[in-house]
């Protein structure tokens, strides 16, 4: 079991970006690497001013959802886990 569930749940963190493309992980790490390396992308590939202010909900617009057992159990995450970041700042 990896160490970002809890009991037998299942856990899912989902990579989303505000396109609509979704990437799904089981493990928070993986999750944010690629939500890491497509912020890099974007900044080498359009400079940091454009691609921090090219998302509307979340700068960059990529954020992770934490879905557990088929419930978005996001806002829980953010809570209990503050230094487990969802998105880029």
């Amino acid at each position: 079991m990896d160490e970002d569930s809890e009991g037998t749940e299942q856990t899912e963190f989902l990579m989303v970006c505000e396109t609509g493309d979704i990437e799904p992980f089981d493990d928070y790490h993986d999750a944010y690497e690629a939500l890491t390396a497509a912020v890099e992308r974007d900044v080498e590939k359009h400079g940091e001013e454009t691609a921090r202010e090219s998302g509307v909900i979340h700068p960059y617009g990529y954020t992770i959802n934490v879905m557990r057992d088929g419930r978005d159990v996001t806002d829980d995450w953010t809570w209990n886990e503050p230094h487990k970041p969802l998105s880029m700042t």
